[in-house]
């Protein structure tokens, strides 16, 4: 007979020396990297991630935890996401790799010291994520509760343990009167002048108060990447020794009718769509734009349904015949829906030319195709619970290959050679004209683009020196800031380089 597993509610924390100091000395780094820069990416977030992520994976080693293999490739994934911001410029590339970097940091950092990431189910998806948040709100204070503050006092002499008493009352009690007394006297003057006779000190903390603050802002997420790393438990698994309940769920019936609606609707979308007459009464534009949207809209919901559904069917229902049936007769159609939409895609490119916002339309709808793609294959070999693991490395790995694209120079590329290459079609009477404006608000990326046609662009002069001299002066008001070598970025330093 086993003993009972201890109450985790009850039970105090493990005592931790070097997690605060950590904390804080990551928070320092980070302060470091970051001031007077305006928060730019570059070299100091890749720099800030590889010091975490391996100060974390070596203490974790070292105290007898082995880093997780999926966490690992996780958190290498997010590495290079953070690689994309020192290399790539531009607000869709930014994006994309900080939201890349924040989704590995989550859930490499949550299971870098538990296995389970690969068998995630989705109610332990979004687990991770909601505990991300709690974590960076109150890491740093369940961190300093750990802290074995006893160990920072030197041990006591004799005769000298009530002089260490009352310098710890004093420290405590000078901070209390000075707020508490400030505020009372603001509260009534006359109050305020008994102090009046008091000699002054006119301390200006200057620039000090907002760093102190700053690097607090950074304890707070430096305390919730550690907390997770090092303390934490991950979310919403199941402790040992305790068996999932075996809950009832829904049956073939019940989740087969809106299932197999769902198949008929698709089919008679698609009918519709193959044999109705082409719509009138509405922008072409506006035809394809908003259809992409939807298709794309339509695509996200009917994976959410049927995960759904797979979640609320009994589990000895889940691998039988008709259930396979049934979600096969909803991801057929769905496949050439999805069809549909790329098709409206490359139609919408062909007349407008390429843009960050369909750029990201189609990456988007790649990584849902993945997904479904993922739910078909696992689902059918009844190995689902490994399908949020290969959806988020699918995701991010759709980021580190649009990185090594280059968006701002394909777009810029496409979109110059159509312009001055006259196109038209019978979707585009007229000839795409690009500005300079436009193709500098793609990033740095697209300067190269933009000198190897330089001659070829109007309204800039007339030599090839007044061209180069107007492009300088526009690239350096809208994306040359003033950089460091902590905002070091690749694609700016080529793009100096070529404008010098």
């Amino acid at each position: 007979m086993t003993d009972a597993a201890p109450d985790r509610r009850t039970a105090a924390p493990t005592p931790d020396r070097a997690a605060l100091p950590l904390t804080l000395a990551i928070a320092v780094l980070a302060w470091l990297l970051t001031r007077n820069t305006s928060l730019t990416p570059g070299l100091n977030i890749p720099l800030l991630t590889l010091t975490l992520t391996v100060t974390l994976s070596v203490i974790a080693r070292k105290r007898g935890t082995p880093p997780n293999r999926a966490a690992l490739t996780v958190l290498t994934l997010g590495l290079l996401c953070a690689a994309g911001l020192a290399t790539r410029d531009g607000t869709l590339a930014t994006r994309l790799n900080a939201l890349g970097l924040l989704t590995a940091l989550t859930f490499g950092l949550s299971f870098l010291r538990f296995p389970g990431l690969h068998r995630l189910t989705l109610g332990e998806t979004l687990g991770t994520l909601l505990n991300g948040f709690g974590h960076t709100a109150t890491g740093l204070l369940r961190i300093a509760v750990r802290s074995p503050w006893r160990h920072l006092w030197p041990r006591p002499r004799p005769h000298t343990g009530r002089s260490r008493r009352i310098l710890t009352g004093v420290l405590l009690t000078v901070p209390v009167l000075a707020v508490f007394g400030t505020l009372l006297g603001q509260a009534d003057p006359r109050f305020a002048a008994l102090f009046t006779h008091l000699p002054e000190w006119d301390m200006d903390l200057g620039p000090l108060s907002g760093s102190l603050l700053t690097i607090l802002l950074w304890s707070f997420a430096a305390g919730g990447a550690v907390h997770a790393a090092l303390h934490a438990t991950p979310p919403g698994r199941t402790p040992p020794g305790h068996a999932a309940p075996n809950r009832t769920g829904l049956g073939l019936t019940e989740l087969g009718v809106p299932l197999v609606s769902l198949s008929v609707l698709f089919c008679a979308y698609l009918l519709v769509e193959t044999l109705a007459a082409p719509a009138t009464g509405i922008v072409y534009s506006r035809y394809v734009r908003q259809g992409f949207g939807e298709l794309s809209a339509v695509a996200v919901l009917t994976l959410a349904v049927l995960l759904a559904s797979h979640a609320l069917l009994r589990r000895d229902l889940r691998l039988t015949l008709p259930y396979r049936l049934m979600s096969a007769a909803v991801l057929l159609p769905l496949a050439l829906l999805i069809l549909s939409a790329y098709t409206r895609l490359s139609l919408y490119v062909t007349a407008y030319g390429l843009s960050e916002t369909r750029v990201l339309g189609a990456v988007f709808l790649a990584w849902v195709t993945l997904a479904l793609a993922t739910y078909a294959a696992l689902g059918w070999r009844g190995r689902l619970e490994r399908f949020a693991y290969f959806s988020l490395i699918s995701g991010l790995s759709l980021t580190v290959t649009l990185d090594a694209v280059n968006p701002g120079h394909l777009i810029a590329n496409v979109n110059l050679n159509r312009d001055l290459n006259h196109v038209t079609n019978t979707l585009r009477r007229t000839p795409q004209r690009t500005h300079l404006g436009d193709l500098l608000a793609l990033g740095a990326d697209s300067v190269p683009v933009i000198v190897a046609h330089l001659d070829e662009l109007p309204d800039l002069g007339e030599t090839h020196a007044e061209r180069l001299a107007t492009l300088r002066a526009v690239a350096n008001d809208l994306i040359f800031p003033q950089d460091d070598w902590r905002t070091w970025n690749l694609g700016r330093a080529r793009a100096r380089a070529i404008l010098p």
